[in-house]
């Protein structure tokens, strides 16, 4: 018993110097905190060698033993880091954002700020992470890098997610400078032009910067010609007889003429038949045998040219149509070019003429059913309306009701006739019946001019026709050679008083082209189609202008100006050389500079 007694008694000393040493230890806790300093190191450690785990806990503990401890602003930051990297990203950003709000004033808060950013990118969040990227100041080279941490996840976005961000954040040129240059590399004809020039014009953006712009000029001592025509398309091919001449074949036989005076050491001429079909050139393009192309020659059809538009502007190479004035090829394409002047540009030449020339201001606009046709007589009635002239026609016509012009020119009704009614009276004759005449619904020489946008041989037939008729001194304006109209010949057209607007290079009569007529005729044996002067003059410029200029020759020519006299390029992509013409004693002349003014 006694024993028992004493085995209890040794028990309870043990329990009661065990729980007297927790009691200890506990006081000792709470009256002395673990080392911050020590501790933080140890963690700092962790986080180094790239344990976060266990830096995780270690930060915990001491944000959980002494919250006000000096350094917590670094242990908060410090937890975040080791959360992220444990893929906690949710708990680091809250952590970062307690601390932001905590001390607004710590000297690394910059660093805080770059951190949620990155974060909010990161889980998808792109309006917070513009948000704490743009909070970052003071100091440039942090500033920097939020621009840089916000451009690196901007440029991830693809086009309709910018679009989206871009009205949340006006002001934000990194948005605006990034979504454009992801515009500026979408293939041709996917691009979104009107969206991306005004993107430009309000952010103010370097279209250089942006690959909008052609680069510098290229010279070589060769260079490569690539002509896409659908040249043998109405050929049999089992004779090499053509069965109907084209006039791409022309075109054609006028580059060869060209090449021929050329020195072929400098200049390599490839012919591509494109046979008016968009299979055909898709292949060609996509065979790889357009590499090294320095400039293109063609196609004339809608479906292979926008290929080869495509294609040009992909890779940057210029390519000419010899045919067109379709203003809208060159439009959009800075490597597109038109031999001849766009019809944009036409009405608008043509109206520095006539605004100046004619004193009376009204005039009539007839046009055919051609979208050039249109073009030209907007541009035109557009220009001169802004110059206080009175267009009282403007009418579109049809080739087949071209009638309709002379109709409406020439139509008149029944009224009195005032001076024979008066002689009568005063000759003393009984009057016996009311005396009438014709009189024409558009009275005599109300127009001071008509001007003609198309060069439509039957519009042009019927406008003279009636101007002939009525008997009034309207001025006929026109565009195009008129020359070999049928019943317009050139008495005709000198009684008229036409003027014609032209290239130089249309000229059939010019001392150039009549000597490209008898070369012609000797090879040939026939007379050459105005279609043979395209082709010969399409090659001409093309070989003139990478001689002087380059590849990029567009650069030149809105830099130092015009190499050719029959070309105006500059600053341009048409052919501004617009001439007009007129037939005194029977020749064909050109409007001097005096006349013009």
């Amino acid at each position: 018993m006694i024993k028992e007694i004493v085995t209890l008694t040794v028990m309870k000393v043990k329990f009661s110097s065990i729980f007297l040493l927790a009691l200890l230890i506990s006081g000792f806790t709470l009256a002395q905190p673990v080392n911050y300093a020590q501790a933080y190191q140890t963690a700092k450690g962790l986080l180094d060698n790239g344990n976060y785990s266990a830096a995780l806990n270690g930060f915990a503990n001491l944000l959980n033993s002494d919250p006000a401890n000096e350094r917590s602003a670094y242990t908060t930051f410090f937890y975040s880091i080791a959360a992220y990297h444990l893929n906690q990203k949710e708990q680091a950003r809250d952590m970062l954002l307690q601390e932001v709000k905590k001390y607004p004033s710590w000297e690394n808060i910059n660093e805080a700020y770059l951190w949620l950013s990155k974060i909010s990118f990161e889980l998808d969040n792109p309006n917070q992470g513009i948000l704490y990227a743009n909070k970052v100041s003071n100091d440039p080279a942090m500033i920097n890098k939020g621009h840089t941490l916000k451009a690196g996840y901007l440029s991830q976005l693809d086009i309709n997610s910018l679009k989206a961000l871009l009205p949340l954040h006006e002001d934000e040129i990194d948005i605006a400078r990034i979504l454009a240059k992801k515009l500026a590399e979408e293939p041709y004809k996917e691009l979104d032009r009107e969206y991306l020039g005004a993107l430009i014009s309000h952010y103010n953006l370097d279209s250089i910067t942006l690959g909008l712009t052609v680069p510098v000029d290229v010279f070589k001592d060769r260079y490569k010609i690539v002509v896409m025509l659908p040249v043998f398309v109405d050929r049999l091919w089992e004779s090499g007889v053509y069965m109907q001449k084209s006039l791409a074949v022309d075109i054609y036989e006028g580059i060869r003429m060209a090449y021929s005076e050329l020195d072929t050491t400098k200049y390599e001429l490839e012919v591509f038949d494109t046979k008016k079909d968009k299979l055909t050139t898709q292949n060609i393009l996509k065979s790889g045998r357009l590499d090294g192309a320095d400039a293109i020659i063609g196609p004339l059809y809608p479906q292979p040219i926008s290929l080869v538009e495509e294609y040009s502007y992909d890779h940057k190479v210029n390519f000419l149509n010899p045919v067109s004035t379709n203003s809208q090829l060159i439009k959009e394409n800075p490597y597109a070019f038109l031999l001849r002047t766009g019809a944009e540009s036409i009405g608008k030449i043509i109206a520095e003429y006539t605004h100046r020339k004619f004193t009376n201001r009204a005039c009539a606009i007839y046009y055919g059913p051609r979208v050039t046709d249109s073009l030209t007589a907007y541009n035109y009635s557009t220009r001169m309306e802004a110059d206080s002239f009175y267009v009282a026609i403007r009418q579109k016509t049809q080739t087949t009701k071209a009638r309709e012009i002379f109709d409406s020119l020439t139509s008149s009704v029944p009224v009195v006739d005032s001076v024979a009614l008066q002689k009568m009276w005063k000759e003393g004759e009984k009057v016996r019946y009311i005396p009438m005449k014709d009189s024409l619904l558009l009275p005599l020489d109300s127009l001071g001019h008509i001007f003609i946008a198309s060069d439509n041989k039957a519009i042009a037939s019927e406008v003279m026709a009636a101007v002939t008729s009525r008997g009034d001194t309207t001025q006929i304006v026109g565009v195009g050679n008129w020359f070999s109209v049928a019943n317009a010949g050139l008495d005709l057209m000198e009684n008229l008083g036409v003027w014609l607007a032209m290239q130089e290079f249309e000229n059939m009569l010019s001392q150039e082209n009549l000597r490209i007529s008898r070369v012609y005729r000797d090879q040939y044996h026939k007379k050459p189609s105005k279609y043979v002067l395209y082709g010969y003059y399409a090659m001409k410029f093309l070989s003139s202008s990478l001689a002087h200029y380059g590849v990029y020759f567009q650069n030149g020519y809105n830099s130092l100006g015009n190499v050719d006299n029959i070309f105006d390029y500059s600053g341009h992509r048409d052919n501004q050389h617009l001439v007009l013409y007129k037939i005194e004693e029977g020749v064909v002349d050109k409007l001097t500079n005096h006349e013009r003014e």
